[in-house]
């Protein structure tokens, strides 16, 4: 039987398998801040809990397999000339000191020889920050776990997929590993975190969208020979995935075709497989899979142990007597000053909890400094839109203002005209109405402009225009002879309007 540990920044998850087939798993949440980006900042709190775990579900702590969410790592893929095994680990290290840029002494490193054929070997080197490292370590005794193996989450991941050609991505709250596999290889693993508070799910579909966007230009860029456009399926799991409404928007967002990710062992129904996919990866570091596809689909699993390099033993060589001597006084003066490095060694480690928490709040202050920008421009968008509007609407009232005085002022017109009047014509311009019209008594003219002026309503009102003329009326004289004409008064009046300020 074989245990799989996962501890992440929020629970514990611990499964078992026993052959091909799982057969218990469970969960416990952890406590926040006890975990962050892969280092277990308090190892006593989290160590107690792994003890709690694993005696409330029975599950013996053997052949216990860990990894941590966000683990720090960096890798190469390296060519060295063959050559006999016990110069192997030298010139590993050799090739590691030139190809890795971070200090050796820093990380644990390991490494696996890869399948070529010739006169060259190829190998996977990968070293680990041993602070994250040592605090897992020192968890799991706390816990009474025997450290056996550890492995970091892509490479679990792609140990679930078992594929020959794909993509894999497991969608966790605290981070997202990627490993892109390709001839049966995984070539490229990565992990990235999540936005950071209040981002939404879109936010982190986008992120991961551009993160694989970009992770495919660099590896096709370096591999002009493999064509990885919508070629390669993408197969998602974990808990994030578990929602379908993430897989439709992520597909969407990228020309690859996603699947979900089945691990190819016999396990339950009632098991939540996205959220446990990367720990049957981890059960199965020491089981044979045959790979899935069919065919002559094969795949070779990168199965590195993180703690062959915190165990690994130096080559002993022979000890030269002066330097025995040496030795025992350096022996002395070290249990002199052995106070002084635990001190060191407890200052280090809250300076690697401090510099996490540094780079955290860094992320949080760019967030924010982002949040600031995007909210400065919907205030100038806001503001510009509020311009507009008002402008509008003081157009607005001026055109109805000024539409309600000429109703008014026409309403008055056409109600003060007086009997035996008719209009001809009225013409309104700016903010004068001109009236045209017939009467048959001039004095109706008259009578008629002052009771527009009387009524107040009008700043000028006066006759531009009176005069008299004959009309035809139509009928003949009663001898027959010609047509009868009536006297017609024709007349103009100009009313200047008052327009409202």
């Amino acid at each position: 039987m074989y245990v799989a540990l996962n501890i992440s920044s929020h629970d514990i998850k611990i499964l078992s398998i026993k052959g091909r087939k799982v057969v218990t798993w469970a969960s416990a949440d952890l406590a926040e801040g006890l975990v962050r980006d892969g280092l277990i900042l308090k190892p006593q709190a989290v160590g107690e809990a792994i003890n709690r775990l694993f005696k409330s579900t029975g599950i013996p702590k053997n052949n216990v397999i860990l990894s941590i969410a966000g683990l720090s790592f960096t890798y190469r893929f390296i060519t060295l000339p063959r050559m006999k095994s016990g110069l192997v680990t030298e010139a590993i290290q050799r090739a590691a000191k030139k190809e890795i840029s971070l200090p050796l002494d820093e990380l644990y490193v390991s490494w696996q020889p890869m399948p070529n054929k010739g006169e060259e070997q190829d190998y996977f080197i990968i070293g680990v920050p041993r602070n994250l490292v040592d605090a897992a370590v020192q968890s799991l005794k706390i816990a009474g776990v025997e450290p056996y193996l550890m492995d970091v989450r892509p490479l679990a991941l792609a140990r679930a997929a078992n594929r020959s050609d794909a993509i894999a991505v497991n969608m966790e709250p605290d981070c997202f590993d990627i490993v892109f596999i390709t001839q049966g290889l995984p070539t490229v693993i990565h992990t990235i975190s999540p936005r950071g508070e209040g981002a939404t799910l879109e936010d982190n579909i986008h992120r991961l969208a551009d993160e694989l966007t970009k992770t495919a230009a660099f590896y096709q860029s370096n591999h002009p020979d493999i064509n990885l456009n919508g070629n390669l399926p993408l197969l998602l799991t974990g808990e994030m995935a578990a929602d379908a409404a993430t897989g439709q928007m992520l597909q969407s967002e990228v020309e690859y075709e996603i699947e979900p990710l089945i691990p190819p062992l016999d396990f339950p129904d009632q098991l939540p497989v996205t959220s446990y996919t990367t720990s049957i990866g981890l059960a199965t570091k020491r089981t044979s899979i045959k790979p899935t596809g069919g065919g002559e689909a094969r795949f070779f699993d990168i199965n590195i142990n993180v703690l062959e390099g915190k165990y690994r033993k130096p080559k002993a060589k022979p000890i030269n007597l002066r330097y025995l001597v040496f030795a025992v006084l350096l022996l002395a003066a070290i249990a002199c000053i052995y106070p002084l490095y635990q001190a060191n060694t407890q200052t280090v480690a809250e300076n690697s909890a401090l510099e996490n928490e540094l780079n955290v709040i860094n992320r949080e202050i760019y967030l924010a400094a982002l949040n600031n920008e995007e909210a400065s421009i919907t205030r100038e968008i806001i503001s510009e839109t509020q311009t507009t509007a008002d402008i509008l609407e003081a157009a607005n009232k001026d055109i109805f203002g000024v539409k309600g005085v000429f109703n008014t002022r026409l309403q008055q017109v056409t109600l003060d005209i007086p009997l035996n009047t008719s209009f001809t014509s009225i013409e309104i311009q700016k903010n004068v109405i001109t009236i045209s019209g017939e009467t048959s008594d001039i004095f109706s003219v008259i009578d008629y402009a002052a009771s527009l002026e009387a009524e107040g309503i009008f700043k000028q009102v006066r006759i531009t225009e009176l005069d008299e003329t004959l009309v035809a009326t139509g009928e003949t004289d009663e001898d027959g002879s010609s047509l009868s004409q009536v006297n017609v008064i024709t007349f103009e009046i100009e009313a200047l309007i008052s327009l409202p300020e």
